[in-house]
């Protein structure tokens, strides 16, 4: 459950409800997240910006930013933007064997990460 009101349509200012006909399109539904969002519009905007603008084409191709973007939801366990991240990759063409071989990237970096922290290994120089 959210700690804050999910803005319905309805109930969205004319300016949010422009905003949430745009990520309809663009997505095929208005991500939670945003609904969320829209209780504070500015910060809504920022937030949209700020993702369209890193997540826009540059010298690091779509497919290895979106895998980058499940990467950190993982990290952070964000069931909300895994789903997200991973409907994105498959809309992509990603396959099963792809995603478990990022998977298997992040348990073999996460966990060696943790032996060099527990173990207090630092760079050596």
């Amino acid at each position: 459950m959210s700690t804050v009101k999910l803005i319905q349509d309805q109930d969205a200012s004319p300016e949010v409800k422009h905003i949430f006909a745009h990520l309809e399109e663009e997505k095929g539904m208005v991500p939670p997240t945003f609904r969320a969002l829209a209780n504070f519009p500015d910060y809504m905007k920022a937030t949209l910006m700020k993702m369209k603008t890193v997540m826009a084409p540059g010298k690091i191709d779509a497919k290895t930013k979106m895998l980058i973007a499940l990467t950190t939801s993982i990290n952070n366990n964000s069931d909300m933007c895994i789903a997200s991240h991973t409907k994105q990759l498959r809309n992509m063409g990603v396959t099963d064997e792809e995603l478990l071989e990022v998977i298997a990237v992040i348990d073999g970096t996460v966990g060696l990460n943790r032996v060099n922290t527990g173990l207090r290994i630092f760079p050596q120089e």
